[in-house]
């Protein structure tokens, strides 16, 4: 059990910390709103992660990953939505006033950052393969059920801790400062991302 939950942590290790949506979403919140922001979003990737290993413990990843139909909905659904972020990247424009104080007046609040951070992970149907793929090729059908909830539960801290981390390092002054001159690009290079991303989920 011990080696299953070092491969599991591994390759949790390396699929967080590469760039996607999740990773985009929190830059592009923290950004533009602030790390408290930053960290709520970061909160409801880690919630999103719970969702994915309920149902892959009841074996209905498998059946989403077997079946066309449902798939492409989930599939569909989550590009559309990324889209939707990305749009709304597109929309940015220089900031004349200071970042700090309209920090302070974020246009999101925690929850609506919880959320947005939880449907964008949810949505997501390479995180549904990851979690099939993981499970199916490193957990034993003999590992009890109490230390598989275990397995998921430290995923989603791990993944809660690593994005809050993102969020604190994208939140310092000298980032923040250089943002309020610059701040737009950033956006728009974070639209174009979401935009592949969501390209690349329906291809």
């Amino acid at each position: 059990m011990l080696n299953e939950f070092l491969l599991l942590a591994t390759a949790h290790l390396f699929a967080v910390a590469s760039p996607g949506a999740d990773f985009a979403v929190v830059i592009k919140n923290t950004l533009r709103s602030g790390k408290a922001i930053g960290l709520a979003t970061a909160v409801g990737i880690g919630l999103g992660i719970l969702v994915h290993m309920a149902y892959t413990l009841f074996g209905v990843a498998i059946i989403l990953a077997k079946s066309e139909t449902l798939f492409s909905i989930i599939k569909y659904a989550g590009a559309a939505y990324l889209l939707w972020f990305a749009y709304r990247s597109f929309q940015s424009r220089k900031n004349k006033d200071n970042i700090i104080k309209e920090q302070s007046h974020s246009e999101l609040s925690p929850f609506q950052a919880i959320k947005q951070g939880f449907i964008v992970n949810v949505l997501n149907p390479k995180v549904t393969l990851f979690f099939v793929a993981l499970f199916t090729n490193i957990v034993s059908p003999s590992t009890p059920l109490w230390i598989q909830v275990a397995y998921g539960l430290w995923l989603s801290i791990y993944t809660m801790l690593w994005f809050a981390l993102v969020a604190w390092g994208f939140s310092r002054k000298v980032v923040l400062v250089w943002y309020q001159e610059h701040g737009h690009y950033i956006d728009w290079a974070m639209g174009i991302v979401l935009l592949i991303v969501s390209i690349r989920l329906v291809i």
